[in-house]
């Protein structure tokens, strides 16, 4: 998820009951993935730093807060993003999952609501393994992404706060759905904004089942995995004043950009981002 979007060119090219004729079935809350099947194993070396595994029955605000809104986000997104508070009713905690809930409305500018949440000021790491279980949602318009920012973004601004987009993925149709994009942005400032990424395209759409979406980095090397797969690696041992600081997490669901297109008539609603658990691990 860009924090200000630039198009860019890669280098790479849940188990849903059927409904109508695309083979995809948007959830409602009564029928949700099991969350079995899960074979994430610890890396060698590495001990757990921190997680959430959401087996409450509320968001744990010690380590989650909102971003609130309908500005565009710098990507000219449709979304509107709110807290339970507003009565959005965006995100929640169910059958040991976090739920990311987009929905089509005429009540909030834009038409759409969402959730983005981030850990911001609450918990955030340097370095370290960080992973999260995921099942994405689908339809054109529709931008699921799971992401890191720097701490120090009230201060130096992006991009010199450097990011990590561990995951992105833009719906439409099943080549899009399949592909899941990393990528790492920095700069001195918005007009020497540098990107590098890539994607990696699964056998089967990204909403079918649960995935792992990693990110591992080390001093010298920051590299994007997706089910163990390398998706793109970068040396930025010399560009530790953009990534040599602590990062905190962002999970959301656009609505709308530049980059995904717009939601049309195939687009359903609501459209959910099922989160089984987000772990931090460090040596």
């Amino acid at each position: 998820m860009k924090y200000i979007f630039i198009i860019f060119f890669l280098v790479f090219s849940c188990s849903t009951k059927p409904s109508e004729g695309n083979g995809r079935n948007s959830y409602n809350e009564i029928n949700l993935p099991s969350t079995n099947g899960d074979s994430y194993t610890i890396p060698s070396g590495y001990s757990l730093a921190w997680s959430d595994e959401f087996n409450g029955s509320l968001i744990d605000l010690g380590n989650w807060n909102y971003d609130t809104g309908a500005w565009g986000w710098g990507n000219n997104e449709w979304e509107n993003y709110t807290d339970n508070g507003t009565g959005g009713n965006n995100a929640f905690v169910t059958d040991g999952m976090l739920v990311i809930k987009a929905i089509k409305t005429t009540g909030w500018p834009g038409g759409y609501t969402s959730a983005r949440m981030k850990t911001q000021g609450k918990r955030y790491w340097k370095q370290g393994i960080i992973v999260a279980r995921l099942i994405l949602p689908f339809g054109k318009g529709i931008w699921p992404a799971f992401w890191m920012l720097g701490t120090n973004i009230t201060t130096v601004n992006w991009p010199k706060c450097g990011e990590i987009d561990i995951m992105e993925m833009i719906g439409g149709d099943t080549v899009n759905e399949s592909t899941t994009y990393g990528t790492l942005h920095w700069g001195e400032d918005y007009s020497s904004h540098v990107y590098q990424g890539s994607s990696f395209k699964n056998s089967e759409p990204l909403w079918k089942n649960w995935h792992y979406y990693e990110a591992e980095w080390n001093s010298s090397n920051i590299t994007l995995k997706f089910d163990g797969y390398i998706v793109f690696s970068k040396d930025v041992s010399s560009l530790s004043i953009y990534f040599d600081h602590p990062f905190f997490i962002i999970l959301n669901i656009a609505v709308g950009g530049s980059w995904p297109g717009y939601p049309d008539s195939t687009t359903t609603f609501p459209q959910y981002m099922f989160v089984d658990w987000v772990r931090v691990y460090q040596k």
